[in-house]
């Protein structure tokens, strides 16, 4: 948590507390604490890749608050962070070329044909977050998500949706979908737990063990 506290206390205080107060009520997978642990792995990632830490520091604070909008409205949460971001830095200082840039960083972090991470700080931040969706963690994320919408841990119809097959489908090819040489190398030991977890898995459910 040291790597976040930095973060942290490189950021406009009142800006840190508006951002967290954007995830109140927010389902456990992707609440304030994804978003901490996004800014931790941003800025691990980003120091070792020698990225603009300002920009980056900024669009990891903001990417995800238009999750609760999202959930309302059905629209893309990143388009709606992005949208936020002008009136919210341009309170602490920032200028509209901060902004633009902290937008782009914002947009580019949910891939889309049309619009793929290019910089290297829209490259980290996609990396962090699809980092927060494996391992140990992501495994975590997956069930808890599942609780929340009413998905069994488990089902033999293969048109239900479940945890393992959110990892078959999913979670198991992030690994090969990430941009810097630093965030390959940390998913490394985070896929192999997810390969373990998952054969124990499914001895577990076939009575093998």
């Amino acid at each position: 948590m040291e790597l976040v506290k930095e973060a942290l206390a490189s950021l406009p205080e009142g800006l840190v507390k508006k951002a967290e107060r954007f995830f109140d009520g927010q389902d456990p997978a992707h609440d304030w604490q994804h978003n901490l642990r996004v800014i931790g792995l941003c800025e691990r990632i980003g120091r070792e890749e020698g990225a603009d830490m300002q920009i980056l520091r900024l669009a990891a604070l903001l990417h995800d608050i238009g999750r609760a909008e999202e959930r309302r409205t059905g629209e893309c949460h990143a388009e709606i962070s992005a949208r936020l971001v002008p009136e919210l830095l341009t309170e602490y200082g920032y200028s509209e070329e901060q902004a633009a840039l902290v937008q782009q960083v914002i947009l580019a972090h949910r891939f889309r044909k049309e619009r793929p991470p290019t910089s290297l700080e829209d490259k980290i931040l996609f990396d962090a977050d699809k980092l927060d969706s494996i391992g140990a963690i992501g495994i975590a994320r997956a069930f808890a998500y599942s609780g929340v919408i009413g998905q069994p841990i488990f089902s033999d119809d293969p048109s239900v949706h479940t945890p393992a097959r959110e990892y078959e489908w999913k979670l198991s090819r992030i690994k090969e979908r990430l941009m810097t040489s630093t965030a390959r190398r940390i998913a490394e030991e985070r896929h192999t737990f997810m390969e373990l977890f998952f054969a124990q898995w499914k001895k577990e459910l076939h009575g093998m063990l």
